[in-house]
């Protein structure tokens, strides 16, 4: 596969990973070592000779506890009004389960909460770059990758994986349903069970301590997720600019904070409405290992799946069917990411990422996420897809 750009080479992309994972290190949401992997990222593309580049900043929470906590908190709170409130700590109890139950479920498709300016209290960037066609532009493509890495959790994704969406499904469906027995109990005059108000409060208590004991856990090193989507976005911004696609322009866009609950991407869609009907959006996330996939269903409970645009599944599938030497499949896959932003305005878009021996992604949110599990060549055979994947883009004829 010596016939791709230089930049798309292992040794290439390695020397990106080497700057980011021991260079700079851990990288948690909305930090100094966060805004380090923003300037390496300018600095490199300087040195391309790329200087349309523009950096948004922007307010966030710097963890998901700030909006998970709260929910599982809300629910304690109604459990025990409801025990020990009569008639008014029933009614209390019902809204403040159901409330909790709603703010989580947006929370899996990444829907800011109500309380959104009490908890955004950290300053993000993103880093945006942009790289002209070689012609007159008909559309353009976004590539997304995401500067920041996450803590170690062990809820998210708990072990064994297969508990993920049950666990997350539980927590929305424990909130409603509590609701409503609790507002049957008000309409029927019935004295309320203590039995299931106590079950019911230990599973919401578990939870809590479960999530207040990841947030003692230390930040990964971030290898895999996401420091493999910095280096490929590097490629391409290296390829673009000896090799520009014809009539596509292409925006390089780094996001910050999207372990925090995606609010790069969220911010950047906000400020800078880009248009829907000539846009293209590839998202890259863990590609540095295993296998690799372009992911046809997403979401992390039952209760909030969310799918790609189905004119990016055709290009993807395309682009897999004339490159088979790549070895990429489309895969459902148990994940939350920025496709869930752009999903819920209807854009084009569509998720590359990886996935282990056990179907699942590898090393996610664990210590073993670090520059020593990274398959060189893996990450390459991402890069050298994404650039297929953006030429088949370029050859077509939709808007």
């Amino acid at each position: 596969m010596n016939e791709y750009h230089v930049s798309l080479q292992p040794e290439s992309l390695m020397t990106h990973m080497k700057a980011i994972c021991k260079g700079i290190g851990p990288r948690p949401s909305a930090s100094e070592k966060e805004k380090q992997a923003a300037d390496y990222v300018e600095k490199t593309v300087r040195q391309f000779g790329i200087t349309n580049i523009e950096r948004q900043l922007f307010k966030t929470q710097n963890s998901p506890g700030w909006i998970e906590i709260p929910c599982l908190m809300a629910g304690l709170f109604g459990i025990a009004f409801a025990m020990v409130g009569g008639l008014w700590g029933k009614w209390i109890g019902s809204i403040l389960l159901l409330s909790s139950a709603l703010v989580f479920q947006r929370f899996l498709f990444v829907i800011p909460p109500f309380f959104n300016k009490l908890i955004t209290r950290w300053s993000s960037q993103n880093v945006i770059v942009k790289v002209p066609a070689a012609n007159q532009a008909q559309r353009t493509i976004y590539l997304a990758g995401h500067l920041d890495s996450q803590k170690q959790r062990f809820q998210f994704p708990p072990s064994p994986f297969w508990m993920m969406k049950i666990q997350t499904s539980l927590t929305v469906v424990a909130g409603i349903i509590g609701s409503i027995l609790l507002l049957v109990d008000i309409l029927s005059n019935h004295p309320t069970s203590l039995y299931w108000l106590a079950l019911l409060g230990f599973l919401y208590l578990y939870g809590l301590l479960s999530l207040i004991y990841d947030e003692t856990q230390p930040h990964v090193e971030g290898a895999n997720d996401n420091a493999t989507a910095i280096s490929v976005l590097l490629a391409m911004a290296q390829a673009l600019r000896d090799q520009p696609l014809q009539t596509t322009d292409v925006v390089l866009l780094f996001t910050g904070s999207e372990e925090a609950g995606c609010t790069g991407m969220e911010s950047y869609l906000k400020q800078y409405s880009p248009s829907k009907e000539n846009t293209f959006w590839i998202d890259i996330e863990m590609v540095g290992t295993g296998n690799l996939c372009y992911i046809t269903r997403h979401g992390v409970s039952y209760l909030s799946t969310y799918l790609p645009h189905p004119d990016m599944v055709a290009f993807a599938e395309q682009t897999a069917h004339k490159n088979p030497h790549l070895r990429v499949t489309g895969k459902d896959m148990v994940i939350i990411e920025e496709v869930a932003n752009l999903w819920k305005r209807d854009y084009k878009a569509i998720c590359i990422a990886g996935y282990n021996t056990d179907g699942v992604l590898p090393n996610w949110h664990r210590l073993s996420d670090n520059l020593s599990n990274i398959e060189p060549a893996t990450l390459s055979r991402a890069a050298f897809y994404v650039w297929m994947l953006m030429q088949e883009i370029d050859r077509s004829n939709s808007s």
